[in-house]
């Protein structure tokens, strides 16, 4: 079960990373268009979209290993896949009753809000 967790819990933290990954690239090359930043071949000949790649990389493999290692983050994540395993979800036929119920009730707001809305627009016709 533990190590079940754990690869849960690396999946997860391989997915953050990859997004955080991501995220620096988005912004880095984002500044570097504002500012406009050495041209088109920046270092060793290579664009700043291949730097930008490979640096945003390096970034996500060592946030993915800093996670990775830190003992308080994979207990955490650990204790929350333990708890996933404990809920209970409803069946398809309970989460159809379900949307059955709060789309009548929806409805019968959104009729009673057009017709106070309607009701208060006439009032207010007269009184002004």
């Amino acid at each position: 079960m533990e190590s079940e967790n754990r690869k849960y819990t690396t999946l997860a933290l391989l997915v953050f990373s990859a997004i955080c990954g991501f995220i620096f690239y988005k912004a880095s090359t984002q500044v570097v268009d504002i500012f406009k930043w050495g041209g088109s071949q920046v270092l060793f000949g290579q664009s700043w979209q291949v730097v930008g790649g490979v640096g945003s990389g390096l970034f996500a493999f060592i946030l993915f290993l800093i996670l990775t290692l830190n003992e308080k983050v994979t207990t955490f994540l650990d204790e929350v896949f333990i708890e996933l395993r404990k809920t209970t979800w409803p069946t398809s036929k309970e989460t159809g009753a379900s949307t059955l119920v709060v789309s009548i009730m929806v409805g019968i707001a959104g009729i009673l809000f057009f017709m106070m809305d309607f009701m208060w627009g006439i009032v207010f016709g007269i009184l002004l």
